[in-house]
């Protein structure tokens, strides 16, 4: 038997085993948990408190003073000659940076435009869910106001939307922008297994708990992720979903990956998105760089979360190295490219809730708790029945061709490629997103069929 034979047989084992998979049914009433309990007390002797509280960011002097402290400690260290971004972060960017972190950058200005919306509190399975809660410009209109719920993803935060909410807000659209558990000021689990799926369960009791019937959800990174779950875990109430960004999977991999190597056209028509994917392994090495953090947070989330967690220099680094290869900037000679894109209070403001709330463990161990969960790859085979928009950035880490996303999203209402823009959207290109978003509400709107209510 020869090499060829071999390989086919792997490949028809393999495939038989992956349609077998996808054969097998979804039970989604195990999915939804309302008694589920995230603390480290017996869930029976936990009650929690359905009120919605007032809150305000407010960052203590002292852990300011703690920040400045550490930052005058910084150990200086040199770039290799003319590699910019290719090693990781670029120590003349990040001491530069640090420099105007510490003299120039003022939190309490930062402080202030976040208190500019609407913060709120409440406690849902055990988990202190911090959210911004922006109503309809027009009071009046009530029945014209659509509801939408923006969710973040790593390494963004809630403040990644600070520019996105008011153009939504404007056009009538009630905007809740929640901090996932874990991230920003929503308190994190104190046991293991809540990734995505109990997220779209703790933030589908949020729209609930609020009061909306009938609302949106749009998402980026885990946000899309949590946003796909809702979508169908509570389609009755969910009427459209918007992601900017999905995730790269083929409909039926084992077969695409392995003949379309060597005949790419039969599985991605357009020449321009076959070179998305195609030559495979070029491209599936490409993708594994870009992912590698991915694969660190999944596995030791710990080990790395103990070293920023002690070091705003190192926290800083990490992140703001993300914003630049996820913003189309690694690839040029200009080390303060990220700028053309993001301001430096930006830059450091999304650190810096991260710093103060102390929640970069959480937030890396929100990459186990997710991969390694049955769950999530279960309901990855559940079909998308919803309306779907989808705003394609060009800079962003994963571009699957638009032929291969009707076998996930069955309603795809509106698919825009953008000019310009990257992984963070809501933050780099605001208008492009809020428009994006308003023309699906207003399309999908109009195809939903009231049987679903």
């Amino acid at each position: 038997m020869n090499g060829y034979s071999i390989a086919t047989i792997v490949v028809i084992i393999i495939a038989a085993g992956y349609y077998y998979f996808l054969s097998q049914t979804v039970d989604l009433s195990k999915y939804i948990k309302n008694d589920q309990c995230w603390t480290n007390s017996p869930s029976h002797t936990i009650e929690d408190d359905t009120t919605i509280k007032p809150f305000k960011v407010n960052i203590s002097q002292g852990a300011i003073r703690d920040l400045n402290t550490r930052l005058k400690r910084i150990r200086n260290y040199a770039t290799l000659q003319d590699t910019h971004w290719d090693y990781g972060t670029n120590a003349d960017y990040i001491l530069s940076l640090a420099n105007y972190w510490q003299n120039h950058y003022n939190w309490r200005n930062h402080e202030l435009t976040i208190n500019n919306f609407n913060h709120y509190k409440t406690r849902i399975q055990g988990i202190n869910v911090h959210f911004i809660h922006q109503t309809g410009s027009d009071d009046l209109a009530k029945k014209s106001t659509k509801v939408i719920l923006m969710i973040h993803g790593w390494p963004g935060s809630f403040y990644e939307f600070y520019k996105v909410i008011p153009i939504l807000v404007k056009a009538n659209h009630t905007v809740i922008v929640p901090s996932i558990p874990g991230f920003g000021f929503s308190s994190p689990p104190e046991k293991s297994g809540l990734g995505t799926i109990e997220t779209a369960s703790i933030f589908i009791q949020l729209m609930q708990r609020l009061g909306y019937n009938h609302y949106y959800v749009q998402g980026g990174d885990w946000g899309s992720a949590i946003a796909n779950a809702m979508a169908i875990l509570d389609s009755k109430h969910c009427k459209g979903l918007h992601v900017n960004f999905v995730f790269m999977t083929a409909p039926n991999p084992i077969l695409t990956y392995s003949i379309g190597s060597f005949f790419p056209s039969l599985f991605v028509p357009d020449p321009e998105e076959r070179k998305r994917v195609f030559p495979f392994l070029q491209r599936i090495i490409e993708y594994s760089i870009e992912m590698s953090h991915f694969f660190l947070h999944s596995t030791r989330p710990d080990t790395l979360g103990l070293a920023l967690h002690d070091s705003p220099l190192g926290l800083a680094a990490y992140i703001i190295e993300k914003f630049i290869r996820w913003s189309g900037c690694s690839n040029t000679s200009k080390i303060d490219c990220i700028e053309e894109k993001f301001t430096k209070d930006e830059l450091i403001t999304n650190v810096m809730i991260y710093w103060v709330t102390q929640t970069i463990v959480p937030s890396l161990r929100y990459y186990k708790e997710s991969i390694f969960n049955s769950k999530t790859f279960e309901l990855e085979r559940v079909p998308i029945s919803i309306p779907a928009g989808i705003a394609d950035f060009p800079n962003e880490v994963s571009r699957p061709p638009r032929s291969w996303l009707s076998h996930r999203y069955k309603k795809i209402v509106t698919y825009n490629t953008m000019l310009r823009g990257g992984h963070f959207a809501a933050l780099e290109e605001p208008d492009i997103l809020a428009r994006d978003v308003i023309d699906f509400i207003l399309k999908s709107d109009k195809q939903y069929s009231h049987d679903n209510i």
